[in-house]
């Protein structure tokens, strides 16, 4: 054959051949996609590869990472952050797309230095902003730099050791003894009381008075109330999106949530624009009446060039505060009592301790609940380093780092850490680590009015419950000190028993560590 007849056969073959401009899109994008998997074999798109960490998490999939195993964990994921742990050690890794590389730290030395040593290269960041922003806005939870500062210094204002001796004698003990009077009738009712419930109506309501001027008479509703359901419908949706980077796309096609979180938006902001209101409507004379609480201090804030926070940045600073004030301490509460009707022992050697304080009285000083009840603050303690308020958390890291573990960190790698783990890292707690053991926070001391010695404080890079560092939670004494009073006021009255084939207690994916089903009692007179 000759070349130009071999030349028309080839012509001749093309044109035949010829595609249409779809199947060139088509064929561009799947050669596209196999580069790419080529390029990303296990690990998420965009994300650089790193041998040094290849022995530090499960093996990802070509341009999802390990989007599948964290959506296969949602409905544990302190499970499966604990169970990496254990598998891959104390630094562990994943990719997942749009976020983009994870780096999991579980030692003190790595809390210390993400939180205090150099916390100015590990932020919130924006990615943390908008997952979180339609519960809590651009207030101190998500906010870094000047505009956390000035929360922090403004918020710090209210925390004083004057408050704590009036809310002691006066708010905590008043609204422990709403809760008690309700917890009576149910039991001359013959009725179940949901202790998770009530805790959270306590804690609302006091919180709401002391902080905003609300009143939200959540103690004594029955039912439900709509603030708290607002509440924790938005903490877990909010948790949910860390499980689905894509959340943005595909949450307007899941029926009805648009406009469920919507709802609770409304709800939110409602009440918020409530507190708002009646504050700038008060009167010199009407204002003269009360203490100044945390609303004031932020309504009354000047900006440099003497402008004033907006309602919308007031709206903020209520919710980021509400969920500090309400939830964080009610679930405390509520895992306390389930560990101490599981453990007899430790319940019988908190009434003891009672009994010696306070000698049957029901009215209490600051100075018996900060420093005579050093076994009831361990109960307390111990607990919450089971059960952390905040289970898990995160940062961004601004510029290239490298961890006192050793693993280097590049510029947006996400920093992540959970309490819920680090209390159960035999390293750090011992090898009783997941074991529930209040004497572990004790010494001996034959000078101290209760029976068990004096509280020993552990360092909060190990302890971090209340976060550490300059971020350390503001309210911490002001939660012990709530916890404790209620605590002592109903085991002073009652006696709970879990109700029969009450089940052991599992916790509900949300920004806190709620219990997934009520927590039922069974309340008789404390003989």
């Amino acid at each position: 054959m000759s070349l130009v007849a071999l030349r028309r056969s080839v012509d001749l073959y093309l044109a035949r051949q010829k595609r249409s401009p779809f199947e060139y899109i088509v064929l561009a994008t799947i050669a596209f996609l196999l580069g790419a998997m080529i390029k990303y074999p296990d690990r998420a798109f965009g994300t650089r590869s790193r041998p040094d960490l290849k022995d530090k998490g499960s093996r990802g999939y070509p341009l999802i990472g390990n989007l599948p195993q964290i959506f296969a964990n949602r409905h544990d994921p302190l499970g499966a952050i604990l169970k990496n742990h254990v598998k891959y050690g104390n630094t562990t890794t994943a990719t997942v797309p749009i976020i983009g590389r994870f780096i999991a730290v579980n030692t003190v030395e790595d809390m210390e230095y993400i939180l205090k040593t150099n916390m100015e290269n590990y932020i919130k960041g924006d990615l943390f902003r908008r997952t979180f922003s339609d519960l809590l806005g651009q207030g101190i939870f998500t906010s870094d730099g000047q505009q956390w500062r000035f929360h922090r210094k403004t918020a710090s204002n209210i925390f004083t050791t004057r408050l704590y001796r009036d809310l002691v004698k006066g708010a905590f003990r008043s609204t422990a003894g709403e809760l008690a009077t309700v917890l009576e009738q149910k039991m001359k009712r013959g009725e179940y009381a949901d202790l998770q419930k009530h805790f959270h109506a306590l804690t609302l309501d006091a919180f709401g008075r002391l902080t905003f001027g609300l009143h939200f008479h959540a103690i004594s509703t029955e039912g439900t109330h709509e603030f708290g359901d607002a509440f924790d419908y938005m903490t877990h949706v909010t948790e949910s999106r860390s499980a689905n980077p894509f959340w943005p796309w595909t949450d307007p096609f899941v029926p009805g949530k648009k406009r469920k979180i919507q709802e609770a938006i409304g709800i939110l902001d409602k009440y918020a624009t409530q507190a708002v209101e009646a504050r700038r409507k008060e009167t010199e004379e009407e204002k003269g009446t009360r203490p100044r609480d945390l609303l004031d201090h932020f309504i009354n804030y000047e900006n440099d060039d003497g402008s004033k926070l907006t309602d919308a940045e007031l709206r903020d600073v209520f919710t980021n505060f509400m969920i500090a004030g309400r939830d964080t301490t009610a679930q405390g509460l509520t895992w306390v009592f389930y560990m101490l009707m599981s453990h007899p022992p430790v319940l019988a050697k908190l009434h003891e301790e009672i009994d010696a304080v306070f000698q049957g009285s029901d009215e209490y000083t600051y100075e018996q609940v900060a420093h005579d009840l050093p076994y009831a603050k361990a109960v307390f303690y111990e607990t919450l380093r089971l059960y952390p308020p905040v289970t898990k958390n995160a940062k961004v890291a601004v510029e290239a780092d490298i961890l006192p573990c050793g693993v280097r960190v590049d510029a947006g790698d996400v920093i992540s850490y959970s309490s819920y783990a680090l209390a159960r890292n035999q390293e750090v707690w011992g090898a009783d680590a997941e074991r529930f053991n209040p004497d572990r926070w004790l010494n001996e001391d034959p000078k101290a009015k209760s029976p068990f010695g004096k509280f020993r404080n552990e360092s909060t890079f190990k302890f971090n419950s209340f976060n550490a560092g300059p971020r350390i939670c503001l309210g911490q004494t002001f939660a012990t000190l709530e916890a404790l009073t209620t605590m002592a006021f109903l085991l002073q009255k009652f006696d709970f028993k879990l109700a029969p084939d009450h089940p052991i207690p599992v916790y509900k994916p949300s920004l806190t560590i709620p219990m997934q089903d009520p927590l039922l009692v069974e309340i008789s007179k404390r003989q």
